[in-house]
């Protein structure tokens, strides 16, 4: 003992000293701190004394705490139950050792990206006794000092394809690069306690912690009742009552009085009759089923992935990889899909207007308005209560309060703006239903778009002029926002959580600065409304034509691949010529492939686009818009343990059905219900408006 305590002390010496001996041990290895700097000294058996840092890598192996109890908490029963653990799980008692083994342990394969360990919450929220279980899921991040330890940090972060930090917010963009860890912890102890336990014995290891109070759950947790889910149910409730007395009454006569109407409105046999009717609208434009199927398959894709960032899996490096190779930016372009449906917005609005305008000599702005409301808004209301009020009761999991709860804590507080169709000017962060932000650019945008073509009609140079000049302050509008906020409208590689929702705020969700396509499609179904671009072509310009469509796209979609590349560093002028120019060269290619489609040039194309189910798909297309979100964090909500990621999880085929079969009962049930209402009420039998 005397000789090892010299040891130490010539230890502390020489690291002081920087310099460096050769001491063989006869035992184990010795850890000591130098007086002097604080350098962590380590010998090993025929090893040389050096500087290491504050901690060697393996310790985070070797020193992460298996057992993990807040015995310091702030409440004294927190404390009392605490220390009723540690000495329960001595004597080996069921309950503790659940509590034991419900808790997260460092697992093989985190080099892999296995390092999301959800523990095992039923087992956890099972303790029962003298003790009750609370589940909490704690956020980690590892820091290193040292670059010799880049590749490391980067395998155990699974290649930070997406970066976020421990105090992001976690409900719509995911922290990707953060770990999860699930504990089992005293339901008496807080999520405080215990965050402020792993802070002290994480420290060491260069570890960052944060537990927030929304990841704790415990078992039977009554929500408290409020007025909102007794409308909510309330409201439910009457559909149902309505649906079933339509379709129970329904002796397939029309009605004549607007109570017969009414219930033939909620006819589930009528409607399921018109949603799977594929025959031809009068109203019906060609080729818009087809662009918006294709576009609308495309950005499921896109958002399905963001989805899959939120789980766990044992070789997530492998996701990583694969987002970051060159043919991944054909979804992180995922902007130019929503594009598309601002094009076809804006040109429905616009040919529908014109009809309108070519019958009447003028638009009837309150009925169009009405009209825009009942196509909108009941189904997204809907959307809005179940989420908010219905959702969050009907399961649970590890990120259940997360993905599923976290929303409706929003909702409840930001609901009312988006019933005013305003809720996309303030962020994700506090914005009912992240995804329905295109529905409130929408429905500005159409507003807007009333007085518009009022004047191209009576004008039209002036009307001309006045959209050329709006597209190019909008163009000039993103330019200038991804220069001064430094964000970019690409999701390129190791872009971190703060900068994709600083793009959401300053650029993406704002219809002002996302005008420029949506007026190519207004300007687009004036000329060819008015027969403007009316001209025959041969067939070799068509095939010219053809051509130069598919390589504006492909250029538009590949040009900013680099961006996606792993390793790639940002910047400003690269990220502001894509946001420019994007949506100019898009509009154009929706242009010349729509102008070519509806003037028969498509060719052997035609089968294709006229596909029954594209018509079929049109139907329930705002459906799936709405409820693809909800279903996709329901899943990731549940979710309890790591799998093995694959590609083919993008089109996990359950998962899709159920977006199919929740569209199609959320069309019949409530949308085409209330559209229907609307002509009953309003006094119009119009044609279906087909300007979403």
């Amino acid at each position: 003992m005397v000789r090892r305590a010299w040891l130490l002390l010539l230890c502390a010496a020489l690291a002081a000293a920087r310099e460096c001996i050769e001491l063989t041990l006869s035992d184990k290895s010795i850890l000591t701190e130098s007086l002097f700097n604080g350098t962590i000294i380590k010998l090993t058996l025929n090893d040389t004394i050096e500087d290491t840092p504050r901690y060697n890598i393996l310790d985070i192996w070797d020193r992460f705490p298996r057992i993990v109890v807040p015995k310091n908490g702030t409440s004294e029963q927190c404390r009392r139950d605490s220390q009723r653990y540690v000495d329960s799980l001595e004597k080996l008692e069921l309950w503790a050792l659940k509590m034991f083994d419900a808790t997260a342990k460092p697992p093989s394969g985190i080099l892999s990206g296995n390092g999301n360990q959800y523990g095992d919450f039923d087992e956890c929220l099972s303790v029962d006794g003298s003790v009750r279980g609370k589940y909490c899921l704690a956020s980690l991040e590892i820091s290193f000092n040292d670059l010799k330890y880049n590749h490391i940090d980067s395998l155990i972060h699974s290649g930070h394809y997406i970066r976020s930090n421990v105090t992001d917010m976690g409900h719509r963009v995911p922290r990707y690069s953060s770990l999860l860890w699930g504990v089992c912890i005293p339901s008496s102890c807080s999520s405080f306690d215990l965050e402020e336990e792993l802070s002290q014995r994480l420290a060491d290891l260069g570890m960052t912690v944060k537990v927030h109070n929304t990841m704790c759950t415990v078992k039977n947790r009554n929500r408290p009742y409020s007025f909102g889910k007794t409308l909510s149910i309330t409201f439910f409730l009457a559909v149902i009552l309505l649906l079933s007395l339509g379709t129970m009454l329904d002796d397939g006569k029309e009605g004549t009085t607007n109570f017969e109407k009414l219930l033939n409105a909620f006819s589930l046999k009528r409607n399921f009759k018109k949603v799977f009717d594929l025959s031809d609208a009068p109203t019906r434009v060609k080729g818009v089923d087809a662009f918006r199927g294709i576009n609308a398959f495309a950005l499921l894709i896109a958002h399905k992935s963001m989805a899959m960032a939120h789980n766990p899996y044992v070789n997530k490096v492998e996701y990583s990889a694969v987002f970051g190779m060159p043919w991944a930016v054909i979804g992180r372009s995922a902007i130019l899909y929503t594009d598309s449906f601002l094009y076809l917005s804006g040109f429905l609005n616009a040919h529908n207007l014109l009809q309108d305008l070519e019958r009447k000599g003028t638009i009837d702005v309150k009925n169009r308005l009405i009209g825009r409301w009942f196509r909108l808004f009941p189904l997204f209301l809907s959307l809005m209560l179940f989420c908010t009020y219905i959702l969050p009761d009907v399961n649970n999991g590890p990120q259940w309060n997360l993905v599923v709860e976290e929303h409706s804590r929003v909702c409840e507080k930001t609901m009312w703006k988006s019933f005013l169709f305003i809720h996309n000017y303030f962020g994700f962060e506090e914005m009912c239903l992240t995804h329905t932000h295109q529905l409130g650019m929408d429905m500005q945008l159409y507003v807007a778009t009333l007085p518009l073509m009022l004047v191209l009609v009576r004008s039209r140079t002036l009307g001309l002029s006045l959209i050329l000049a709006v597209a190019v302050a909008s163009t000039v509008l993103r330019y200038l926002a991804v220069h001064w906020y430094q964000i970019s409208m690409f999701v390129y590689y190791g872009i971190s959580v703060q900068k994709l929702l600083d793009a959401a705020r300053y650029s993406y969700i704002l219809p002002t600065h996302r005008a420029t396509i949506y007026l190519i499609g207004v300007a687009m179904a004036y000329f060819m409304r008015t027969k403007k671009l009316n001209f025959v072509l041969s067939n070799t310009q068509v095939r010219l034509l053809w051509a130069a469509c598919f390589a504006l796209a492909a250029f538009t979609i590949v040009s900013p691949y680099e961006m996606g590349l792993e390793g790639y560093q940002y910047e400003p002028e690269q990220a502001a010529s894509f946001a420019t120019y994007s949506p100019i060269l898009w509009g154009l290619f929706m242009c010349m492939a729509h102008w070519a489609i509806c003037n028969n040039y498509a060719g052997l194309g035609t089968a294709i686009i006229e596909l029954p189910v594209f018509k079929f798909f049109n139907k329930i297309s705002y459906g799936v818009y709405l409820t693809q979100f909800p279903i996709f964090f329901y899943n990731v909500g549940v979710q309890r343990h790591a799998e093995y990621y694959s590609p083919i999880l993008l089109v996990h085929a359950p998962e899709m059905l159920s977006i199919l079969v929740i569209s199609i009962l959320t069309t019949v049930a409530i949308e085409m219900p209330f559209n229907q209402v609307y002509r009953i009420y309003f006094g119009k039998s119009q044609n279906k408006l087909k300007d979403k």
